[in-house]
């Protein structure tokens, strides 16, 4: 995994500073999502996996599929990735740019896992105090995960607040242990 985020950060930073200029944070956004979605298609790597299919046969493949959905830049994109066969970060480069996409708009992702459905309500409450927390818009992704049996579990980049009954008991097994 850190060698896939080693290889697609160059990439990733160029698009974005890209993007930064022209003013097409937006634009790129949607182009990666849907070079990601042609890669990702199962078709699509059936034929990339085939070992007679050379490097130009992927990129007039690839390029004939996306048509006219991506533009000159994200065709350069496409091509380089295939010359330096890093078609397969395609990706991590997306995830890269999103992130730095959402750090550059004040916006922070928060992931929420509940043993139960949230309401929209608690919901807006975890929100807030998380935008208070961080000073900064927060995009909530939320998941159940009914091994946490109780309450939520909240992860915000490298921080984790673990308020969920299963956290809690492997505390105190962990406490009680010593």
């Amino acid at each position: 995994m850190a060698e896939l985020v080693t290889i697609a950060r160059p990439y990733a930073e160029a698009v974005f500073r890209l993007a930064k200029e022209r003013g097409e944070l937006a634009n790129w956004a949607e182009a990666l999502d849907f070079l990601v979605s042609v890669h990702d298609d199962p078709a699509m790597q059936a034929a990339l996996a085939d070992p007679k299919v050379t490097s130009a046969d992927i990129e007039r493949l690839l390029l004939a599929v996306c048509g006219e959905r991506v533009d000159g830049s994200a065709r350069n994109l496409v091509q380089i990735l295939i010359q330096n066969r890093r078609l397969t970060v395609l990706s991590e480069i997306r995830r890269l740019y999103q992130e730095l996409k959402a750090r550059d708009e004040g916006m922070v992702e928060a992931k929420i896992f509940s043993a139960f459905p949230v309401e929209d309500a608690q919901l807006e409450q975890i929100v807030a105090l998380l935008s208070k927390r961080f000073q900064k818009k927060i995009s909530a992704e939320v998941s159940l995960d009914p091994e946490l049996i109780g309450g939520i579990k909240v992860e915000v980049g490298d921080k984790v607040w673990d308020a969920s009954v299963r956290g809690r008991l492997q505390s105190m097994a962990a406490t009680l242990t010593k």
